[in-house]
């Protein structure tokens, strides 16, 4: 591995760099902005402030460092998180008096876990933001290779969908029954046929050889909940690391205005409804949905449904009834949809983070609609009769978002394998504890959330 900052090699520009200190205009404390951006997306990160020894120390060690305001010491950006900013380059600009640097992020550049510092949306033109986004779907991929990237995604994605319904006669269908093991065995065997052909002079059986070896690796994928994304992020890393070309480095995320690039891995059956649930989004709140879908996922990692699919499709398929049926569209409405169950599922993650990632609402309403009782072990009885008192007294989209809830629980539960008796219980404490949240609003969306509960109770 090339060192930290041997990429520099003492070029001209590092040479220089002593004297050009002389050049910035620093302000009366000192100090100078430097605007942080990712050199492989363009993104902007974050701004933090430069001292002359934080400038000299960031040269010297090619990892970006700053001075604390608030502290009053020098910090280098992932000391103690680990998400490093490696320097690429730095620039003054046409007045002296603030910098940019372009840097390979190592990690998300925010405290709070986002992927930038700048995700609290004040203004948007819809209009232009129409305009950007047309201009970026018209760059589709280009060349061989990804219409390659293309052909494998749709196989896995087909794979994925077959691993849940194991569609009779297909040989995928067989190695999901079999098993990890059988599916690790055909993949011993495939490369060892790889090498073994290798050997050999026929092309044609190479190429053979490696698709089916590709196929193969594509279903261990889909077995073990690995995407494509994951990959090309990994590998993205290491050829950063090894100081090659990252400007060729593409998100392919970003080319699919409502697919955005995930830190974490989609689970079966997610990608569909995600890619449904943002095309319906203002461009505007896409970012923050993101990094809630992110702990969405991560909550629910690991998790299945009843029916066996995996939890974090549940969500996505409220969020989805919200926004489509309901017309809960705003910020703090898909946000509280999607993240709904993450506090009851997960113990690790507190109120309080929630509060600093999304804001006091996304938060309260959350924990509105979590039985607290589950976590704070107050007995059952009590912990009901205070999580519906907290429903009755919640804002109205709030008591939508259960209901959308209920909604999508009512229309899974015989798939569950639940027995009548457990499926008429579940009805009836719907009809006693929830159907009067909506019965006496004039909030269209509730009514409608409302109209949808009676369909599914009604349903023989």
């Amino acid at each position: 591995m090339i060192r930290v900052n041997s990429w520099l090699n003492m070029s001209e520009p590092t040479e220089r760099a002593p004297a050009e200190i002389t050049h910035i205009k620093w302000d009366e404390s000192g100090l100078v902005p430097c605007v942080m951006q990712d050199a492989i997306t363009g993104d902007v990160l974050t701004l933090a402030w430069m001292n002359p020894e934080a400038f000299r120390k960031t040269l010297q060690t090619g990892l970006a460092t700053f001075w604390s305001r608030s502290r009053k010491e020098l910090w280098t950006k992932g000391e103690t998180s680990g998400n490093t900013m490696r320097l690429v380059e730095l620039k003054l600009d046409c007045d002296g008096d603030a910098l940019i640097a372009r840097v390979i992020p190592a990690g998300p550049a925010c405290h709070t876990g986002a992927k930038d510092c700048f995700f609290n949306p004040i203004h948007a033109d819809a209009a232009a933001q129409a305009e950007v986004e047309k201009a970026q779907g018209d760059k589709t991929p280009a060349g061989w290779g990804a219409k390659l990237g293309t052909l494998m995604e749709d196989v896995r994605t087909l794979l994925t969908s077959r691993k849940t319904t194991l569609p009779e006669g297909s040989y995928s269908t067989y190695l999901f029954k079999a098993g990890l093991d059988k599916i690790l065995k055909k993949c011993g065997e495939e490369m060892t046929e790889t090498v073994i052909a290798a050997k050999g002079t026929d092309k044609a059986a190479l190429v053979g050889e490696i698709c089916d070896t590709v196929f193969h690796l594509l279903v261990l994928m889909a077995e073990k909940e690995i995407s494509l994304e994951d990959l090309r992020r990994v590998m993205a890393e290491r050829h950063g690391q090894k100081g090659g070309n990252t400007r060729q480095i593409a998100r392919d995320a970003s080319d699919e205005e409502h697919v955005p690039n995930m830190k974490v891995s989609r689970p079966a059956g997610c990608d569909a409804l995600e890619a449904r649930l943002m095309k319906q989004l203002d461009p505007a709140i896409r970012a923050d949905v993101t990094r809630a879908l992110e702990v969405m996922y991560r909550s629910h990692s690991g998790q299945k449904r009843d029916e066996g699919v995996p939890y974090a499709t549940h969500p996505l398929e409220v969020a989805i009834i919200a926004v489509e049926d309901c017309k809960l569209r705003s910020r703090d409405e898909v946000i509280a949809a999607l993240l709904h169950d993450v506090l009851e599922d997960d113990m690790n993650l507190e109120p309080a983070r929630l509060t600093e990632q999304f804001g006091p609402i996304v938060a309260a309403a959350v924990v509105t609609l979590t039985k607290m009782y589950k976590r704070d072990g107050t007995p059952r009885e009590h912990g009901l009769r205070r999580y519906y008192e907290g429903l009755r007294g919640a804002s109205a989209w709030v008591r939508a978002v259960k209901i959308c809830d209920r909604v999508h629980n009512l229309r899974t539960i015989e798939r569950a394998g639940h027995g009548p008796a457990h499926v008429e219980e579940y009805r009836k404490a719907t009809r006693e504890n929830l159907l009067p949240l909506c019965a006496t609003s004039t909030d269209p969306k509730l009514l409608k959330a409302g109209e949808l509960l009676l369909v599914e109770l009604q349903r023989k």
